[in-house]
């Protein structure tokens, strides 16, 4: 987290860190929010999105990441042209527009804890017409660190099939390219789920 930090070359607005487990010391210049366990990829990104209602857009980052100079100013020229969604090292470093968010709706929480909230997002914008721009990058991301721990890499071996089958139930197939459906579960409307029951 701190050498993430440390890789910040621009001036930041509010600079939040989600704790899932509550156990960060204070970190200068960053409002920690901790929860006392892990909320899960989706709920934490909407808790910073919510955190600060007025922004216009949000840079939302992983704690294994190190931006490459130039990096977050070209991500904030390319938001302040009115980009929708912008990715640096796909959704481990992206920032989000408000109105994407009021047309696309936030990320789907019925992913837990990780993985395929992503893949969810980009099919509802590629449905919407958002366009997601990537960001060409030579920034290093330590991929899926957390998974260093044993414990954690068997909770995931469970809940990542879990997620995958959930995203197939919404979307009539496999995520990122085998999709059928035009709205979750074929079941017309729009394209926001917030409840799992209704996968049911």
């Amino acid at each position: 987290l701190h050498r993430m930090f440390g890789s910040i070359d621009v001036p930041v607005g509010r600079l939040i860190v989600v704790d899932n487990g509550g156990r960060l010391p204070a970190i200068p210049r960053a409002h920690v929010i901790r929860m006392p366990d892990n909320l899960g990829v989706a709920a934490s990104w909407h808790l910073i999105i919510k955190s600060t209602p007025t922004a216009d857009w949000w840079a939302i980052v992983n704690h294994d990441v190190v931006f490459a100079p130039g990096d977050l100013a070209h991500l904030a020229s390319a938001m302040d042209d009115g980009a929708g969604l912008v990715t640096l090292a796909g959704f481990a470093a992206f920032a989000i527009s408000r109105w994407t968010v009021e047309r696309v709706g936030y990320f789907d929480e019925n992913f837990v804890p990780a993985y395929c909230e992503d893949a969810d997002y980009e099919y509802r914008c590629k449905l919407a017409g958002v366009e997601i721009m990537a960001q060409p990058s030579s920034m290093r991301h330590d991929t899926s660190s957390t998974l260093h721990d044993a414990r954690l890499r068997v909770e995931n071996n469970r809940t990542y099939g879990d997620n995958r089958a959930y995203y197939a139930r919404k979307w009539g197939g496999e995520l990122r390219g085998g999709e059928t459906f035009t709205t979750p579960f074929n079941a017309g409307g729009g394209l926001v789920v917030q409840d799992r029951a209704l996968a049911a």
